[in-house]
């Protein structure tokens, strides 16, 4: 089943009763989580779902897109207070997943960032105290580090394509929030998405030839936004709405093989409550986490053996990720 098959699948004609399966999924296949457990340490809930906290800081930690493709590393970011003139303060590093070791990596990222699939780069972005912001791309082996088509406004959330020839991210340079596409070759910009309102976290599916997004639908009666999920196609440029509730349904990521998704959604209905949910190419949902807390950030894997997420479980923003077998999670024995 190709990519294509999956977008088809979803077209909101054939998806009408997606609020119905989220909410009737709710206690079905959840995993409870305690909080605040130790690093790395593995949770077990109610369904007995494997999951393990990553960071275990004071302050907030997280990722996006942020593991290396061999899943020997992730790429973390980090706020930690504010400097004398009330500025954040940021950072970011690389934590080995099998040592546990950390290496900071400093400016000119000081943010998330995401690894190219060799392992050599990463890419990010740059705050400034003015709040603005630039990508930029980091030399692993070499530190050194070069910007990605500058510009005053605001761009963020970078990531490569599968091949390494582009780089993903979004920017308010025409006034909201839109993809772009960087061609590292010929070092031009083609602005993907222009639909006027907030369009944003876009990330390649695993053959890169489609990247999926989220876009803010409309205000909701109780003062929250709706999102939905969306497909863009590279070669046709041909978007396809592959959800269609009146929830947000965001920070999607592709499965491994392209036939299916994770991604955050608040159908619960209140307010600062988030969970994660996979969907498989039939449309049919598994619930992965609950509780009074927001999970967001989804990334599953290129190996399929982990989705990684944030949440504010513990307090502050830490990161975790849910052991899977499929599209439902691993469970203890």
């Amino acid at each position: 089943m190709s990519t294509m098959r999956i977008m088809d699948k979803f077209k909101p004609a054939q998806i009408g009763l997606l609020t119905a399966l989220i909410v009737a999924s709710f206690g079905q296949a959840a995993c409870e989580q305690e909080p605040d457990e130790p690093l790395f340490e593995v949770l077990t809930g109610t369904k007995r779902c494997l999951i393990e906290r990553i960071t275990n800081e004071a302050y907030d930690e997280f990722q996006v897109r942020g593991v290396s493709h061999d899943g020997q590393w992730l790429s973390v970011g980090w706020t930690n207070g504010e400097d004398a003139d009330g500025n954040p303060i940021r950072g970011s590093y690389r934590l080995n997943l099998v040592t546990g070791q950390k290496r900071e990596l400093g400016e000119p990222i000081n943010n998330v960032s995401s690894p190219s699939r060799d392992g050599l780069w990463l890419v990010g972005a740059l705050y400034r105290p003015d709040e603005t912001t630039d990508i930029y791309e980091y030399s692993l082996e070499t530190g050194e580090a070069a910007v990605v088509a500058p510009d005053p406004a605001w761009d963020f959330l970078a990531s490569y394509s599968p091949d390494g020839e582009s780089i993903l991210f979004n920017s308010y340079r025409s006034g909201n929030s839109e993809m772009y596409l960087y061609n590292r070759s010929t070092r031009t910009l083609r602005q993907l998405t222009d639909d006027g309102s907030y369009s944003a976290h876009g990330e390649f599916s695993p053959d890169g030839s489609q990247i999926l997004f989220h876009r803010q639908v409309e205000e909701r009666e109780d003062g929250r936004y709706d999102f939905d999920l969306y497909s863009y196609d590279l070669a046709s440029g041909e978007e396809a709405r592959l959800t269609a509730t009146p929830y947000e349904e965001s920070y999607g990521s592709w499965a491994p093989d392209g036939q299916g998704l994770a991604f955050s959604s608040d159908a619960e209905a209140q307010p600062g409550h988030a969970h994660l949910y996979v969907m498989d190419s039939e449309g049919s949902l598994t619930q992965l986490t609950e509780g009074d807390w927001r999970d967001g950030y989804a990334y599953w894997t290129r190996d399929g053996r982990y989705i990684y997420f944030n949440s504010d479980r513990s307090g502050n923003m830490a990161i975790y990720r849910i052991s899977m077998e499929g599209f439902d999670c691993a469970r203890a024995s």
